[in-house]
């Protein structure tokens, strides 16, 4: 438990400090811009607080006692630490030095926040990013936990109290070899994918529920006979012709595609699934300057996007 009185204040400390340095009351008082009575009183003040003498006063001369000496050394000391930690603080905000913690889902990270990293590093170099992957639900849990400044991703249960806020929605698209016939149909709906086998992610993300809770989705579908764990594997194997999928629009901007340019997409007509990426934050707990910066290059990679079938911001 802290044991600082609660009627010492830091102008007495300076003062003492002054004090000290100078070995009398009267200069010391010129540079605090005092005058010498209230400076002596900030000093009587002190002692009476500490219920000890720390100077030893003649007509003419200011000196330390011995217990005035031993706490010099502690004031000073407890004085670096604080003009350090100004410093300390001065930095962040200046944006010299800080760290930033974001959770969010792969095709997040891979699409919207792996981009902005560069030119970000350039500017503010001593910023450290800390990009962790996680499901809808471990996003949630990890901001619930304040293991993270915040999260990016699908709403969910786990999230109870936590503030959101819309980032951007993206509409599904089917993904499939580059000469499947689907991907020129006139108009594409769910059920002409009941005859294809269908590669899905697994039953934890929210792709995966997204597609279940979508009305007359085909069975192959809903219940694939290969699910995969995230969008760079669910490509590889549609390239590797074991199957089509559905993906956000967002995730079909995933940058593993430069190495699987046999792939093609197209919008899903019916059902029209829209998926909404949302910030995710704990209440009253304000973004530091470090982390209100790297949401803000998100925001306008999110603009940038746009340009592109299917995502929109929000």
């Amino acid at each position: 438990m802290p044991v600082f009185p609660n009627n010492v204040s830091l102008r007495q400390l300076r003062a003492f400090d002054e004090v000290a340095r100078q070995g009398a009351f009267a200069p010391a008082a010129r540079e605090l811009c005092l005058t010498q009575s209230a400076l002596s009183e900030s000093i009587r003040q002190l002692e009476d607080a500490l219920g000890m003498r720390l100077f030893d006063r003649t007509t003419r001369t200011v000196g330390l006692t011995s217990a005035g000496q031993a706490f010099l050394v502690d004031v000073r000391q407890a004085f670096d630490t604080l003009e350090q930690g100004f410093q300390n603080l001065g930095d962040l905000a200046a944006l010299r030095r800080g760290k930033v913690r974001i959770a969010a889902a792969p095709s997040v990270l891979a699409v919207l926040l792996l981009p902005v990293l560069p030119a970000l590093r350039a500017q503010y170099p001593g910023i450290e990013v800390d990009l962790i992957e996680d499901s809808a639900e471990g996003i949630a849990q990890r901001v619930q936990a304040g293991l993270v400044d915040f999260g990016v991703g699908a709403a969910h249960p786990a999230g109870g109290d936590l503030l959101t806020q819309p980032l951007v929605s993206d509409a599904m698209v089917l993904v499939a070899r580059a000469d499947e016939p689907l991907l020129l149909a006139t108009r594409l709906v769910a059920a002409d994918l009941a005859h294809l086998p269908f590669v899905g992610l697994t039953t934890d993300t929210a792709i995966s529920q997204l597609l279940a809770a979508a009305p007359g989705m085909p069975a192959n579908v809903l219940q694939p006979s290969l699910r995969l764990s995230n969008p760079q594997l669910l490509f590889e194997a549609v390239s590797l012709g074991l199957g089509v999928s559905i993906v956000p629009a967002l995730t079909a901007r995933h940058p593993s595609l430069g190495l699987q340019g046999d792939l093609g997409f197209r919008l899903l007509d019916a059902p029209r699934i829209l998926r909404r990426t949302l910030l995710i934050q704990r209440p009253r707990r304000a973004l530091s300057p470090a982390a209100q910066l790297l949401f803000e290059a998100l925001a306008a990679q999110v603009q940038t996007l746009a340009r592109y079938e299917g995502i929109a911001p929000d």
